[in-house]
């Protein structure tokens, strides 16, 4: 990732871009001397920033660290890194403030490394591209680096969409796809030339928020292995996103799907396969609100209509109504009714209480 200087018309890198991989080795219980040092290099050459090494080489000993472990062991190792410690001027990017910003402020700084792997940011209509492109002929498959790399990004993607998350909306190109994990979210490359690999999505993407506690994606438990955790459901996550604005009159299908960064056909659609729709999925929630406010809470119908984003008392009556078979006041007597009928008989005073 850290570009160098060329060296005897060699490109070279820095030896720390390793680390992430060696130190999934010793996650799975394996010694990463023998890897590193069938290429002449050592673990404290690895931990070691000063230090730089010819790409092929790191190609070559990545090889060899999935010969020993396991194929798809850098990619893995990709899902699982620290991108503010691991990246260049990792500090700067964690000020980023969407994934655009971070995209746009990690190729500029890179392009200042080393001009030997250009990565690039690209927008046609409403695609966005990352691409990395090597401006030299590799000697040794970059399968594994690619791998390594597409675990970062695809992952970080995964991290930032969270329910959002469409692998249908992504096309990823990388030379050697068989070195992805079967499960990589949902995510199948498509083989290309060795000179780079690009991931196109969606460019709404691009304007959704993004935190240092994503990019430092921390570390998965050691007692769970590899193991990779399966996103959030999307109807669940669709349905948080929806409490959270439930009281905003402005919530209509049109902004859910913007607050999606779909259009409200694929959102339409996602939700379909739960035999459902955005316009459903809104109304159930404010009507389920609404009956707990009317239950839990001494709140006018007027107080309850502006709680769950209906502006007019009006539009809360027709929509109970038909959901329900009552008005509101209707409702809260009868559940008043229902509850003092299910209360306990009070229980007479110590004194008075029969003995048997």
């Amino acid at each position: 990732m850290p570009q160098g200087e060329q060296k005897d018309g060699l490109p070279l890198v820095r030896a720390t871009v390793l680390g992430p991989a060696v130190e999934m080795m010793r996650r799975l219980d394996a010694d990463p001397a023998f890897a590193l040092g069938l290429h002449g290099l050592s673990e404290e050459q690895v931990l070691n920033p000063a230090a730089f090494i010819p790409h092929d080489t790191v190609y070559a000993a990545l090889a060899s660290i999935a010969d020993i472990t396991r194929r798809d062991i850098c990619a893995l190792a990709g899902q699982q890194t620290d991108l503010l410690k691991f990246l260049p001027r990792g500090p700067l990017l964690g000020q980023s403030v969407t994934l655009g910003d971070f995209f746009t402020r990690f190729t500029q700084i890179v392009s200042k490394e080393s001009n030997a792997v250009s990565f690039r940011l690209l927008i046609e209509e409403e695609h966005a591209y990352f691409t990395t492109s090597r401006n030299f002929e590799p000697e040794v498959s970059p399968g594994h680096s690619d791998a390594f790399l597409v675990g970062i990004w695809i992952s970080l993607l995964h991290r930032v969409l969270d329910f959002r998350w469409d692998p249908a909306q992504l096309v990823l190109r990388l030379c050697d796809p068989t070195l992805l994990p079967e499960q990589f979210h949902g995510v199948r490359g498509i083989k290309c030339n060795n000179r780079g690999y690009s991931i196109r999505f969606p460019a709404a993407w691009l304007s959704l928020p993004i935190s240092p506690e994503t990019l430092a994606n921390p570390e998965f438990d050691h007692g769970e292995g590899v193991h990779l955790d399966a996103p959030l459901d999307f109807l669940e996550g669709f349905e948080i996103l929806v409490r959270s604005k439930l009281s905003d009159p402005a919530l209509t299908v049109s902004e859910a799907a913007r607050m999606c960064s779909v259009s409200t056909k694929v959102l339409n659609k996602r939700l379909s396969s739960y035999e459902t729709s955005a316009s459903k999925v809104i109304n159930k929630l404010r009507m389920e609100q609404a009956s707990d406010l009317l239950a839990e809470t001494e709140l006018s119908i007027k107080e309850i209509a502006q709680l769950v984003g209906l502006s007019e008392t009006s539009a809360l009556t027709r929509a109970f109504t038909r959901n329900f078979g009552m008005s509101p006041r209707d409702w809260r007597k009868a559940r008043a009714s229902e509850q003092q009928s299910d209360a306990p008989e009070p229980v007479p005073p110590d004194g008075d209480a029969e003995t048997p």
